[in-house]
């Protein structure tokens, strides 16, 4: 009797957690009310401060249209970046979007994904992938031209300077790096000024503030004539700015130039060590990316590249935290 009585008893229990799971999501007139979530995958190619502030503006996007983003750092390695990418794949994600590491690289595990119907969006960097959803960016040859402005506007305004530059890339392999020197070739080198640039020693940091530190070391060692720098991130400026001060000599005498504007960016403007940097509409990015995640959702047939309006947009250390403002974005270090 007391087995008879547990068996019933255990019956009795699966009918009524089948009952409640039968009822769940549905209101008191029988309407289905439930909801499934949508799983969003953000494959990031590094967490530098750049890239934490891009994550950061996305994730919240994420969240305010209801969905549930699941934001992955492939440390700026190809291998585990498929391995992101096949994790967001296996995690069930409705869509993906990617700053990928490397222009030819990355393609694989964009194809991959693709391949099992997950639309993919390229965010900011273009990647030679066969298939995916959309590429959303900005013009990124815009940010060496504004660059170039800015040390054009110095040679008009001072005759006698001639600008002896050492020119420090990003990442090598990477298309929007190229294109960002092709703008600052194309606007400063070759310029209106382009007798007064002496174009002294250039090399790749890969984005990573202790080679920049390292190579700013060995160049100002070697060419004791540079007096500008124009670099690709503000993480590779911090490693210049760096340098010349353990060199002890006074930073004021250089020209350093950047793009990006993070907080390490803001930082050296605040202390008025760098003298400019290249806003990049990280927000206006991560908005824009979100909004071809939905097209995508809804099934909509979209452009293969989409641009990014204002995407870059030259700032000093009088006017960084208005042009922040003035772009939706944060101010994460006031002067």
């Amino acid at each position: 009797m007391k087995k008879l009585l547990t068996i019933l008893l255990a019956v009795l229990m699966v009918m009524t957690l089948a009952a409640c799971a039968k009822n769940e999501g549905k209101d008191e007139g029988g309407e289905d009310t439930t909801t499934e979530t949508v799983t969003v995958g953000y494959s990031l190619n590094s967490m530098d401060a750049t890239m934490k502030t891009m994550a950061d503006y996305f994730e919240a996007e994420a969240k305010a249209r209801g969905w549930e983003p699941v934001l992955l750092n492939a440390n700026g390695d190809v291998g585990k970046e498929l391995e992101n990418m096949e994790s967001l794949m296996n995690m069930g994600a409705s869509a993906v979007v990617i700053m990928g590491c490397d222009t030819d690289g990355s393609a694989a595990a964009i194809n991959e994904v693709s391949a099992a119907g997950i639309p993919v969006i390229i965010a900011g960097r273009p990647l030679n992938a066969e298939s995916y959803y959309t590429f959303v960016t900005g013009d990124h040859k815009d940010a060496g031209k504004a660059q170039a402005a800015y040390l054009n506007g110095l040679l008009a305004e001072d005759p006698d300077l001639t600008l002896n530059v050492a020119f420090i890339y990003g990442q090598s392999g990477s298309s929007s790096v190229a294109q960002r020197y092709e703008g600052f070739e194309e606007a400063g080198l070759n310029g209106e000024y382009k007798d007064r640039y002496n174009l002294v020693a250039s090399q790749y940091a890969e984005f990573d503030t202790q080679k920049a530190y390292d190579i700013t070391t060995d160049m100002l060692t070697t060419y004791p004539e540079i007096n500008c720098f124009v670099t690709q991130s503000d993480e590779q400026a911090s490693g210049i700015i760096n340098a010349i001060k353990a060199k002890n000599l006074p930073v004021e005498d250089f020209i350093i130039v950047s793009i990006d504007c993070s907080s390490t960016g803001q930082t050296y403007l605040a202390s008025g060590e760098l003298d400019a940097t290249v806003l990049m509409a990280m927000k206006q990015l991560a908005i824009s990316s979100a909004d071809y995640v939905q097209k995508a959702l809804d099934g909509a047939t979209v452009e293969k590249k989409n641009p990014v309006e204002n995407y870059y947009k030259l700032v000093t250390p009088e006017t960084y935290e208005q042009v922040l403002v003035d772009s939706g974005m944060e101010v994460s270090v006031a002067r």
